[in-house]
């Protein structure tokens, strides 16, 4: 009987323990079932994965290949993510192309433009180059001269994005927030000094990513005001402008708006708000959705939003805390931190993790300095 009686005292606080936490469990994206997949490289080297995304009917990751210090530039595809196969490239001569890490690739029209860069050259600057997609699904490097990404004005060439307006390539001149356009990923056009986008007397702007939303490009960023706190922007635009910002709100000290993905809801930005990240929405008015994730106190490298996705009902944010890569997913409005990876990355280096997702699937992307790989797995639906 006292047996009994301590089991039913027992069982009677378990369920008050329940439905004190409303009688929930983890959610089910709290620990997900990565599945590793194998990409094929040359016998005696090793693959950098930097960035992938999904194109007409398949999957496409880029990065490189290296032994030592020594790279060349690698595409791979895949229909499913499960078995991949290399893309063939040509890099029309140029030295430097030929040695590229290849870091952002975008699709548009059910084709894809590739941006990379080596460092080199007299001065060690990244000579940056794109590649186009030809017939054949083979990529070729696109010859422009140095000074089209590079020279005295080049502070950073960032991301390509793709949508209905073409292929888009955002950084940061000496001048402020640029874009670089095409309407094929043949050839890209500088847009410098935009009206709105670019530096101004009151502002100083820097453009990290971009994508097509409503017939014109968003690109998200900062803006910072001489002696004030940096602001997370969002401009709204095309090529020379005019270009409408507009601030991503919260942040005592700073907001930055560092990645943005497409919602069936709308566009969603995250980035660094403060020493913890955000994730914003656009709901008529950027609006501060949900916040994740912090800067770890014995952080020594840059924390930062590595990656973004979206699988239809979840939102996926790979990060940086300033001394290792974590993961959260979640509802825009509810992101759960914490949810661990298949590999432990610090943020040292060139290190790096991303994620990119198409329907439920996600695929994240993790380079340790040793190991280059791809995972993939299912993303539950939140009423799983």
């Amino acid at each position: 009987m006292r047996g009994r009686a301590l089991s039913a005292v027992a069982s009677a606080v378990v369920a008050m323990l329940l439905a004190g936490c409303g009688g929930e469990g983890p959610p089910p994206w709290h620990s997900l079932t990565w599945q590793p997949r194998d990409l094929p490289v040359p016998d005696g080297r090793r693959a950098l994965v930097r960035d992938a995304t999904w194109c007409g009917d398949r999957w496409y990751a880029v990065g490189a290949t290296a032994r030592g210090d020594r790279t060349r530039p690698a595409v791979w595809t895949s229909p499913d993510a499960g078995t991949w196969t290399s893309v063939v490239l040509d890099p029309r001569g140029d030295f430097y192309a030929a040695r590229a890490v290849l870091f952002s690739v975008a699709c548009h029209a059910g084709h894809v433009a590739v941006l990379g860069a080596k460092t080199g050259g007299a001065h060690g600057n990244p000579r940056t180059a794109t590649w186009h997609q030809l017939p054949d699904g083979s990529l070729s490097a696109v010859s422009a001269p140095f000074e089209q990404y590079g020279g005295p004005n080049s502070i950073s060439v960032r991301r390509m994005a793709g949508g209905e307006g073409g292929f888009q390539i955002v950084g940061t001149w000496s001048s402020g927030a640029v874009v670089w356009s095409s309407p094929d990923g043949r050839r890209f056009v500088q847009h410098e000094a935009a009206p709105g986008l670019a530096s101004s007397p009151a502002a100083g702007t820097q453009a990290l990513d971009a994508a097509w939303w409503h017939d014109s490009w968003l690109v998200v960023g900062d803006s910072t005001a001489s002696g004030a706190r940096l602001s997370g922007t969002v401009w709204t635009g095309s090529g020379d402008g005019p270009w409408t910002p507009a601030a991503l709100p919260g942040g005592a000290r700073l907001a930055v708006g560092e990645r943005v993905v497409l919602t069936r809801d709308g566009p969603l930005v995250a980035g660094q708000r403060d020493d913890a990240f955000a994730v914003w929405a656009d709901h008529g008015s950027w609006t501060l959705t949900s916040t994740f994730g912090r800067q770890r106190a014995d952080a020594s490298e840059p924390d930062f939003v590595s990656g973004l996705a979206w699988t239809g009902h979840l939102v996926a944010a790979t990060y940086s805390d300033g001394a290792s890569f974590r993961l959260a997913v979640g509802p825009p409005d509810d992101l759960t931190d914490g949810v661990p990876l298949p590999a432990d990355v610090d943020s040292t280096g060139d290190h790096t993790v991303t994620v990119a997702a198409h329907g439920d699937q996600l695929l994240l992307l993790a380079d340790d300095g040793v190991r280059g790989g791809v995972w993939t797995t299912r993303a539950p639906e939140p009423s799983s």
